[in-house]
C-alpha cells in the first residue's frame, strides 16, 4: 500500500509542473511596446510673459528695517522661551525617575 505522503508528494510535483512559472522579470505579451517620440510642441512651448510693472518696489528706510528687526527679535525670543519651556516640561518625567533612582531607599 502506498503511503499518503508519497501520494501527496506526487500530486504536488505534478501540480507544480503544470502550473505556469513566474514571469515577474519577463515582459508580458499583452503589453504593447510604444515608441512615441516627444513632439516639439510639448518642450518648445514658451510660457507667457507675466507683467510685473504694476508692483511698486522701493527700499526700506532705516527706521522700517529697525522696526522689522525688533519684531523678528521679539518673535525669536518668544519661540526660544517656548522651546525651552517645552523641553523642560517633557524632561520632568525623566528628572522624576532620576530623583527616585538616586534618593530611594
Amino acid at each position: 500500500m502506498v503511503s499518503r505522503n508519497l501520494i501527496l508528494a506526487t500530486i504536488v510535483v505534478i501540480a507544480s509542473t503544470m502550473l505556469p512559472t513566474a514571469t515577474a522579470f519577463a515582459p508580458q505579451a499583452s503589453v504593447a511596446t510604444h515608441h512615441a517620440s516627444s513632439p516639439l510642441y510639448i518642450f518648445g512651448k514658451k510660457a507667457e510673459e507675466t507683467d510685473f510693472s504694476d508692483i511698486e518696489v522701493r527700499d526700506l528706510t532705516r527706521e522700517e528695517m529697525l522696526e522689522i528687526n525688533k519684531q523678528n527679535e521679539d518673535v525669536m525670543n518668544m519661540e526660544l522661551g517656548m522651546m525651552t519651556a517645552f523641553g523642560l516640561f517633557t524632561s520632568i518625567p525623566m528628572l522624576y525617575l532620576c530623583w527616585v533612582a538616586f534618593f530611594s531607599d
